[in-house]
């Protein structure tokens, strides 16, 4: 079978990847300088002062992942689950006969190093966890899969794609999320009110897709279970020869989010999976006439926001609000974080960088209190030598305007005097 007719198979057999038929895909072939919107949309430049993702792992499981330019400095040697389990710790990263698992990682992780194109999280790491081969997407493959990236102890799963509702599905994914970890996974691509497994499981960020006008995309699957929206139509990606295109669908959207759950983790280790979902969910931009924590099926609680997600301090709640019995969301509402009193510097190749935040007097630390006061104090002090002399130029002046008079009355009187004087 020559290489080219194993691609096209590949593909064929990939139809569970994004959970939907390959029509709704239409990737179409792209200028290597074509604009990730996507990047600016999300605000990239003010949001890599704050994290790029360093320290935390992705587990991708989907179809492998080819060491590009964009993907080699972040790809760790992942495993290969395409054969059952006997296959695990073959680290298959090359040979990604779909594309699927390669442009994903390039969305959550890519370095600019090859075509030039950024991840969200360009310095979090891929452990790509090959899940198939040319026959599609087996629950029990992927059930593997999760469970190899879960002892890898990666932060975050990335899970694109659809597969059948079994209890071994079910089980791993309630390991992961017992383990700490986030499980984001891709509505689908059904353009119907019906979300696809792992998606639908409770506690997984479910995420649907919009357009670069904040729009639902119409082919985006929606529901009760659609947690975020995030960009994914027209997304400039790679294929696995590293021939540039662009790409539509949830899974690129569930790229965006996996590489937001990477910034946040990234810069709060020290938070649990839970604060890290209720932070994404409580900042999320909201569309579709909701207001406040509010949530509807069809873009969750919102449209993804990591620069805002980024810039608030730690949940209340610990626990996933995603899950049944959690605490609601609106009874731990993130408090404010500090704000930083200068922006940091904007990285090499940012077309924009972030204004300075400014202090709100509600938010003064206490040092900067005991400053405010010291400099009022020192500015009372410097006033009481001016308002003394002040006063006594003043009573200098009456003094002397009394004298005068009271010469003046004295002359008067002894010029009557004279005037009036009997001489005897």
């Amino acid at each position: 079978m020559s290489h080219r007719l194993g691609l096209l198979m590949g593909v064929c057999g990939m139809v569970a990847l994004a959970g939907m038929p390959t029509t709704v895909r239409a990737d179409d072939a792209v200028p290597k300088a074509a604009s990730q919107w996507p990047l600016t949309y999300l605000k990239a430049d003010q949001v890599w002062q704050h994290s790029k993702g360093a320290g935390v792992t992705v587990g991708l499981v989907d179809s492998g992942v080819s060491p590009l330019g964009d993907t080699r400095d972040n790809l760790l040697p992942g495993a290969d689950f395409s054969l059952g389990p006997d296959s695990s710790g073959i680290a298959h990263v090359d040979t990604d006969t779909d594309s699927h698992g390669t442009t994903m990682a390039v969305l959550i992780s890519g370095t600019g190093a090859g075509d030039g194109l950024h991840g969200l999280a360009p310095e979090a790491k891929i452990l790509p966890v090959r899940m198939q081969q040319e026959t599609g997407s087996d629950p029990v493959h992927i059930a593997d899969a999760i469970k190899y990236a879960v002892a890898q102890r990666v932060k975050v799963i990335n899970m694109s794609l659809g597969t059948a509702d079994t209890p071994e599905m079910a089980a791993a994914v309630k390991q992961a999320e017992a383990a700490d970890v986030v499980v984001v996974a891709a509505a689908g691509n059904y353009g119907a009110q019906h979300v696809i497994i792992p998606a639908a499981y409770p506690g997984v960020v479910a995420v649907g897709a919009i357009d670069d006008t904040g729009t639902r995309w119409s082919g985006s699957s929606y529901g009760s279970q659609v947690a975020l929206a995030a960009p994914g139509v027209g997304i400039p990606v790679e294929d696995a020869n590293g021939v540039p295109k662009t790409a539509k669908g949830t899974s690129e959207a569930s790229a965006y989010v996996t590489a937001s759950v990477a910034l946040v983790r990234a810069m709060h280790p020290d938070w649990t999976a839970g604060q890290t979902i209720r932070a994404l969910l409580a900042t999320a931009t909201k569309a579709g006439g909701a207001t406040g924590l509010q949530r509807n099926n069809t873009y969750g609680y919102g449209i993804v926001n990591p620069l805002a997600a980024l810039s608030i301090g730690a949940p209340v709640a610990k626990d996933n609000p995603l899950l049944s019995g959690a605490a609601p969301l609106a009874a731990s509402l993130p408090v404010p974080a500090p704000t930083p009193t200068t922006a940091a510097p904007a990285t090499s190749g940012s077309s924009s960088s972030a204004a300075p935040a400014q202090s709100s007097p509600g938010h003064m630390t206490t040092e900067a209190l005991k400053n405010s006061t010291k400099a009022a104090a020192t500015a009372k002090a410097g006033l009481l030598p001016s308002r003394r002399d002040k006063i006594f130029a003043a009573a200098g002046g009456a003094a002397v305007l009394g004298l005068l008079l009271l010469l003046l009355n004295g002359s008067l009187k002894r010029r009557a005097l004279r005037k009036n004087r009997v001489w005897h």
